[in-house]
């Protein structure tokens, strides 16, 4: 079976190189945290397109040392990283067509997101690649905390449980993770909507564990968070 792939031109002749699970988890972070733009450069009098993953400054290890060699292994380019302290975030970005062209032809929206977001259908027909494209989307959006009980009048409780979420605007993404998650004997609750945003979330312990060892997280921010919530 073969998988999307994306053309990559050596001394004038035409490489085609196969879809990995590296490049889908990199998409997966750009439907997590990451956006497609066109805009006109004053400075440079020409039309410029951009790729850019933002996130907080705690995952600045994790641009760093994940996605930007993605980048460089399959497109031949570093990208940007920087840090803006004053909006605690991190941006990882490039200006290189190649990869802003690899990503539209997937069907990345340019500009606004809202939920034109989707997996594409190579992906889902090859569950390594679906994993990898859960995890990056795991690795810029999701969370795992422990749950609280709600908080009354002179009671207030703190459980160990450890609870997993996927929360965003797309629907139709939610309900690929879920379908993946499930497909993967990774049970979860039910979706929610919540002010027009929809959420995924795993409550079983024993479903929580075999997220973690199913999909493999690459943010050591989220492995952390995990071996440490008490």
């Amino acid at each position: 079976m073969r998988t999307n792939t994306r053309v990559k031109y050596i001394n004038k002749k035409i490489i085609i190189l196969p879809m990995n699970e590296k490049l889908a988890e990199l998409y997966g972070a750009m439907i997590g945290d990451g956006c497609l733009s066109k805009y006109y450069s004053n400075y440079r009098k020409r039309n410029e397109v951009c790729f850019m993953i933002t996130g907080h400054t705690h995952d600045e290890p994790y641009h760093r040392n994940v996605l930007q060699p993605i980048l460089i292994k399959n497109f031949g380019i570093r990208g940007y990283i920087w840090l803006r302290k004053k909006y605690n975030a991190v941006l990882f970005s490039t200006s290189n067509k190649e990869v802003f062209n690899f990503f539209k032809k997937l069907g990345f929206p340019i500009g606004l997101k809202g939920d034109k977001l989707k997996i594409p259908k190579s992906f889902l027909l090859n569950n390594k690649l679906s994993i990898a494209w859960v995890r990056g989307i795991f690795d810029t959006d999701g969370t795992v905390y422990n749950r609280y009980s709600k908080k009354y009048k002179n009671n207030y409780q703190k459980y160990t449980y450890k609870n997993i979420q996927f929360h965003m605007k797309s629907k139709k993404v939610i309900y690929q993770i879920k379908k993946i998650l499930e497909k993967n004997s990774i049970k979860t609750g039910k979706i929610f909507d919540k002010k027009g945003y929809f959420g995924l979330r795993i409550y079983e312990q024993s479903a929580v564990k075999r997220f973690f060892n199913i999909i493999k997280p690459s943010n050591n921010y989220h492995k952390e968070r995990f071996l440490n919530l008490q």
